[in-house]
């Protein structure tokens, strides 16, 4: 591909890339050079000048501002979290209705679905065909009784990447509210949350956007804020943090209300890293490295006649592929002894490429797959 010059220079921010061929980013990704500085940066000023807090504040709403450009959302509508489980948790909670239903796929991650079950929802589930869901295999799934669907942008056990500005466009129809899981496509592939119409989003940022573990955020549309009710409040949720009178609420008509009490600092500036090494490189560039390096992925298995049970179709394509294997686990701790990082989901062996990748990671990968299969 053109431009080895970027991604070499890419591949020298992450350490990771170099002493490991690591094909695993959708199981857990390393981070950049950059992103752990600002971590740091945040513990050496804890360690040597002790509290820093209205600064650390104001660092805080610029990641939320990276945050919410990068999704195309406004900043009031961004809220920090754990982790998806988190945000579902949440989303379910606000809703505040155990008796509606939803639609939504079969083979979701659990964090996409369980919070629902366990408050109660009636869930209708749409089986794929070949893997892939389609608009109108989703439509025929609702009923008059339906209020929400549910799907994530990309299936972690298959790689399926749902076209959200459609199944946006059918929610406004139907008159659904539009949630979405992006953990397998927030740093991967542009979101716009506007253009497809999202009602509410979670995504876990130690994963494609390269933020580590213990952060997530929440996308909450502001048409909302006066319709929810919100599970958590706390000092930070208020209009004014220290009322003369604490006997009233007055709550803030924002997503941040969310964030109760103090913040986990750390990992909210090591998600700032994170995009601002996506920013530095594009969105679009990203998307395109990534669609190369899983076209390169599938021929090289292909030419081995190992079997991928992924769609290939460009508009249902993503950065993971899955290569049917029944012994998936025990092949995925060969691999780890020779430094190759894989995962074992769904029918086999998840192999996940990401730009700081290169053909080479592949070709190692493809000959020690052929030796120990």
């Amino acid at each position: 591909m053109k431009n080895d010059k970027l991604w070499n220079k890419v591949r020298n921010e992450f350490p990771a890339s170099k002493n490991l061929v690591y094909l695993n980013t959708a199981g857990g990704a390393p981070i950049s050079k950059h992103a752990a500085s600002q971590a740091r940066e945040f513990y050496d000023e804890l360690v040597n000048t002790g509290d820093h807090w209205k600064e650390w504040l104001e660092k805080r709403e610029q990641v939320r501002k990276k945050v919410a450009k990068f999704i195309n959302a406004d900043p009031d509508e961004i809220a920090f979290t754990l982790n998806t489980s988190h945000g579902m948790n949440l989303i379910s909670q606000m809703l505040n209705n155990g008796s509606d239903e939803i639609v939504t796929m079969h083979d979701e991650f659990p964090s996409t679905t369980f919070p629902w079950l366990n408050r109660g929802y009636k869930a209708l589930f749409v089986k794929p065909k070949n893997q892939i869901y389609t608009k109108e295999a989703i439509e025929k799934k609702i009923e008059k009784t339906t209020r929400i669907l549910l799907t994530s942008h990309v299936q972690y056990s298959t790689g399926f990447k749902q076209d959200l500005v459609e199944i946006g466009k059918l929610c406004k129809k139907r008159g659904l509210v539009f949630i979405v899981n992006a953990t397998q496509s927030f740093g991967a592939f542009p979101i716009d949350v506007k253009k497809a119409k999202i009602d509410f989003l979670a995504a876990s940022g130690f994963k494609w956007i390269g933020g580590g573990y213990g952060i997530g955020i929440l996308y909450i549309n502001k048409k909302w804020f006066n319709k929810v009710h919100y599970p958590l409040v706390g000092w930070q949720s208020m209009e004014e943090v220290y009322p003369k009178d604490n006997r009233k609420l007055n709550i803030r008509k924002v997503a941040s209300v969310l964030e109760v009490g103090c913040h986990p600092f750390a990992n909210i500036f090591t998600l700032g890293g994170g995009i601002d090494i996506q920013n530095k490189i594009g969105k679009k560039r990203i998307e395109k490295r990534i669609y190369y390096l899983a076209d390169y992925l599938a021929d090289k298995l292909k030419e081995n006649n190992f079997e991928i049970v992924s769609p290939l179709e460009r508009k249902y394509r993503s950065g993971i592929t899955i290569v049917k294997m029944e012994n998936a686990t025990k092949i995925v701790e060969k691999l780890k002894k020779k430094g190759i990082m894989v995962s074992a989901r769904g029918e086999g062996l998840r192999v996940s490429v990401h730009f700081y990748n290169n053909e080479k990671d592949i070709d190692t990968f493809i000959e020690e797959l052929k030796k120990i299969a």
